[in-house]
């Protein structure tokens, strides 16, 4: 890293409040670097690994939002999914546009 870049501490990071701020830094997570290195999903997964329950599909969708800079809410509906049906917390079948009436 040159003397120019800075590292963002995690829970500077939009999306990070401090509930998850406490869980990334659990699993030895501090910055929004090391979430970009190993990606959001395998993150989600060190998280998700300490403790069932942990494997909250908001918390993914966040560390997915603050690796784009944006809140998840922001995130297209089709890409949000798409991350949920890879992780399986979403079931495939579950996308199906909804039936007009």
């Amino acid at each position: 890293m040159s003397s120019t870049e800075t590292v963002t501490p995690i829970q500077n990071a939009v999306n990070i409040g401090p509930v998850l701020t406490q869980r990334l830094r659990d699993v030895g997570v501090t910055t929004l670097d090391e979430v970009r290195d190993r990606g959001a999903i395998e993150v989600w997964q060190l998280i998700a690994d300490t403790a069932e329950g942990n494997e909250c599909a908001h918390m993914l969708l966040a560390l997915e939002g603050a690796l784009r800079g944006q809140r998840w809410t922001s995130i297209p509906r089709s890409e949000r999914d798409a991350l949920l049906v890879e992780v399986g917390l979403k079931d495939a079948s579950e996308l199906r546009a909804p039936k007009k009436r």
